[in-house]
């Protein structure tokens, strides 16, 4: 319940204006309830590092985890976009790797959509199989965002009184701040759809799944 309640305060940050005061106290009040947030001052860059170390360790979760569902629907070539994708990402990603990456993301979720939409779909036992994994390994990609939201807290906030001639060494972290928050918000609705077609499937919810909702 506390990792759910982070990540749709985050997924609700998206919707306000970037002006607005109270965006990030969302983030902030949810990421205080696995304890206090990180400091604004320190290392940026050791705190990009670090940022951009979580990203990725969800996005190849969540990469990986669209494959196996891409591949279960038929869908063959998206799911091997999502494997070579997941395998390229490294925790020493750039801003154009995590925006190639996201772009990648968005390609293969709508690939699953019109999978899962397409009528007459029929899965038989493998494909369910791999599936029922795909959704497990998601709903860990979500957990994973959801722990997140304390290190993002405190990189944004430090990122504000960042001196601008350090800003060009910190496009990574930059990147992440703007699109963490839609990310969330994608990547939990994702999720309820997948749940919704398995069930409607008879295909099993690994409690992965389940628990990151």
């Amino acid at each position: 319940m506390r990792k759910s309640l982070i990540v749709l305060a985050v997924a609700a940050a998206a919707l306000a204006p970037l002006s607005h005061a109270g965006m990030f106290d969302a983030v902030k009040g949810a990421a205080s309830l696995g304890g206090s947030s990180s400091s604004s001052g320190g290392d940026l860059i050791g705190q990009q590092t670090k940022l951009v170390e979580l990203y990725v360790a969800a996005n190849k979760e969540v990469l990986m985890a669209q494959s196996k569902m891409a591949l279960a629907l038929g869908a063959k070539d998206a799911a091997a976009l999502a494997k070579a994708e997941a395998d390229a990402l490294t925790s020493g990603a750039t801003k154009d790797n995590l925006a190639k990456a996201d772009s990648v993301q968005s390609k293969v979720a709508k690939a699953i959509s019109e999978g899962q939409q397409a009528q007459g779909v029929t899965l038989d036992a493998q494909a369910k199989k791999t599936y029922a994994e795909g959704m497990g390994s998601l709903g860990l990609g979500l957990l994973k965002y959801a722990g997140m939201a304390k290190q993002f807290d405190g990189f944004k906030s430090a990122l504000s009184s960042a001196s601008p001639m350090d800003l060009p060494k910190l496009s990574s972290g930059s990147y992440i701040i703007t699109s963490f928050p839609g990310n969330s918000k994608n990547l939990y609705n994702t999720l309820n759809q997948a749940i919704s077609f398995a069930k409607s499937n008879d295909i099993p919810v690994p409690k992965d799944a389940t628990k990151a909702l």
